[in-house]
């Protein structure tokens, strides 16, 4: 029996969440769903964005449905396939998405990114620069 259970996360950026998730190496589906009454509120085509290992699987791994405020992810944790734990799983997808997110809004208010590293620790060092002429 089947138990899906749906983690909040802050990720909001429906673009930045699917480069994200090729960054990760997985491949997607987005699908459109119409007139779906979430919180008791009527909302026009909510994103559901399904993710597979490759995309003539015919199960998905996991999913991310739009709540209204934030991507909710939603996976049977009981049977989940995936060679990292869950929690692990949990903070690369958060980091990456993170790490996207700076590079997005740092792009969008004209900079680029002149380094990117990982560190010894794990983080992620990245330099942003901005020429300004007059």
């Amino acid at each position: 029996m089947s138990h899906f259970s749906r983690i909040k996360t802050n990720i909001v950026n429906f673009e930045v969440l699917k480069k994200t998730l090729i960054d990760l190496g997985f491949k997607y589906k987005c699908i459109q769903d119409n007139n779906i009454n979430n919180y008791q509120t009527k909302i026009n085509q909510i994103n559901s964005i399904y993710v597979y290992h490759n995309l003539s699987d015919s199960n998905s791994l996991f999913n991310f449905s739009w709540n209204g405020l934030e991507y909710v992810l939603v996976a049977d944790f009981q049977l989940w396939n995936l060679d990292i734990n869950v929690n692990y799983f949990l903070e690369k997808l958060t980091q990456c998405y993170a790490s996207n997110i700076v590079l997005y809004q740092g792009r969008s208010h004209g900079f680029q990114a002149s380094e990117q590293k990982v560190m010894q620790d794990g983080s992620i060092k990245i330099v942003m620069q901005r020429w300004n002429i007059l």
